[in-house]
């Protein structure tokens, strides 16, 4: 990590806000391959019928930059999906412990169901994964007992006809670096192509 000699021990990033989107970008893309990145799995958060957040962990399988959206797997018939059918506000949020940031994502979620980014998605699924396409229940539905699911063997497509990508379009970001020298809090709007950022108290 590079250091700004003007502020021995803290990043570069610390107090440039060019900087820091650049380190978003930076640590989103490396999330998408190092599983030991805390990047690697953001909680995402949907609205429920009652107006009530349902969060849970997933998995980061993609991003694009233009513009910036985070991609993730997910089956069609899972509570999230009809969630997001009927309200497509999101948010993301990401903690790593080990370099003390923080970043919270404002998004618009999106499924999809059929096209290119699905069909090269599926492709690149490992069959380990698509197993989990092939259970007879949608998730979440109540079974006896742990290890009851019934698996279809001859579900057409390994599954994919329950395969969905989810997609979700950051709109609004806030970053938190933590510091005890001071810490650094910025929150970044889309503006057009790019983003408007600015400090504010942490």
């Amino acid at each position: 990590m590079s250091l700004d000699t003007a502020r021995p021990g803290l990043p570069a990033f610390y107090d440039d806000l060019d900087l820091t989107l650049e380190e978003i970008s930076r640590r989103l893309t490396d999330g998408v391959r190092n599983r030991r990145s805390a990047f690697h799995t953001p909680a995402v958060a949907t609205v429920t019928p009652q107006n009530t957040p349902d969060v849970r962990r997933m998995v980061l399988r993609g991003v694009d930059k233009s513009p910036l959206t985070l991609r993730f797997h997910t089956d069609k018939r899972s509570g999230k999906a009809h969630q997001i059918h009927q309200n497509s506000s999101g948010f993301c949020e990401i903690y790593d412990s080990d370099c003390k940031i923080q970043l919270r994502l404002s998004c618009r979620l999106t499924l999809l169901h059929d096209g290119e980014t699905v069909e090269r998605a599926w492709s690149a699924t490992r069959p380990m994964s698509r197993a989990c396409y092939q259970i007879e229940t949608g998730p979440g539905t109540e079974i006896p007992a742990p290890g009851t699911a019934v698996y279809d063997s001859g579900c057409p497509d390994e599954g994919r006809a329950n395969f969905a990508v989810l997609m979700a379009e950051v709109l609004r970001m806030e970053w938190l670096y933590l510091a005890a020298r001071g810490h650094a809090r910025a929150r970044f709007e889309r503006a057009g192509d790019g983003w408007s950022g600015c400090w504010l108290a942490p």
